[in-house]
């Protein structure tokens, strides 16, 4: 892993598909020296060997968000590794959507209640903000020790505020904005800017599978984009242009660059008169890109 970047080195966790690779590749277009961290070695060697045949330069470290010797090991390895840090980017996580409680309504007799498996809930504020809080604490520190400034960015959601069907997730997303404000103020004096990116949802691969398998899923996302003020998705290049600029701009510190063509509701309600029942899905704003495992 080792070499010379022309900008020092950005970290990206989750980096080997999806959102995170797509944040990794760019940051490498522009100069950084890119190392992507995950869970899954095939996964990873799968993603630097991508980007070489498109002429990027990624390099891969196997490491859990989620575990703190995990992370230690990570940055161990980059001191001994890699040029300066000089950009974080907390991108792995994932998703386990459940309503708080769901409702099944059955003829003749009460409803059948299934409450959110605690487990899931579990699952998710570790990945999403337990690893943000581990990865965040050693880049600080790994920045602190070098007396480097440096940028930690945050990605969190638009849904962060409430969105149907996501308790989990909005909470935890809700509590990497926290992070990321409490950090900047704790920080900014060393040189230290830290901000979030809240992308909404991402017109990827990831949802064009779950549409094109699932007609109830393809028309309830048809019916959320026209909520939409921009009546589009957001993509991943807007995503990784927004960390570029979050890292570059020696002004932005302390806020989240909200990128998502507007914003949308907490839910789509079914027109008067519809049957409610027949419009009822997991789907959410943000499932179809977070249910897959980043970490």
């Amino acid at each position: 892993m080792s070499g010379t970047g022309v900008r020092g080195t950005a970290l990206v966790t989750g980096g080997s598909r999806g959102l995170g690779a797509a944040i990794a590749r760019h940051l490498a277009s522009v100069g950084w020296h890119t190392v992507i961290c995950g869970r899954e070695t095939q996964s990873l060697d799968a993603a630097v060997k991508a980007a070489a045949d498109d002429g990027l330069v990624l390099h891969a470290v196997r490491a859990d968000v989620t575990d703190e010797r995990s992370v230690a090991g990570l940055f161990e390895r980059l001191a001994e590794d890699a040029p300066p840090l000089g950009l974080c980017v907390n991108n792995a996580g994932n998703n386990f959507s459940r309503r708080l409680v769901s409702v099944k309504e059955q003829p003749g007799g009460p409803p059948l209640l299934t409450p959110h498996p605690l487990e899931d809930f579990e699952r998710v504020v570790t990945s999403l903000l337990t690893g943000t809080f581990l990865v965040g604490r050693h880049a600080a520190q790994a920045m602190l020790a070098a007396g480097t400034p440096g940028a930690i960015v945050n990605i969190s959601s638009t849904v962060r505020h409430g969105a149907y069907g996501q308790s989990a997730y909005c909470a935890a997303k809700s509590g990497v904005e926290a992070l990321t404000r409490t950090w900047a103020t704790e920080l900014g004096e060393y040189g230290i800017r830290v901000s979030a990116v809240a992308p909404g949802v991402l017109d990827g691969e990831a949802l064009r599978r779950r549409s094109a398998a699932s007609e109830r899923h393809a028309a309830y996302m048809a019916d959320l984009q026209r909520h939409v003020p921009l009546r589009r998705w957001c993509d991943e290049k807007d995503v990784a242009e927004a960390v570029a600029f979050a890292a570059d701009n020696p002004s932005v510190t302390g806020t989240v660059l909200e990128v998502d063509a507007g914003g949308l509701p907490a839910r789509v309600l079914p027109p008067a008169g519809r049957n409610p029942g027949a419009s009822r899905t997991a789907a959410t704003a943000d499932l179809p890109e977070k249910a897959e495992n980043t970490a």
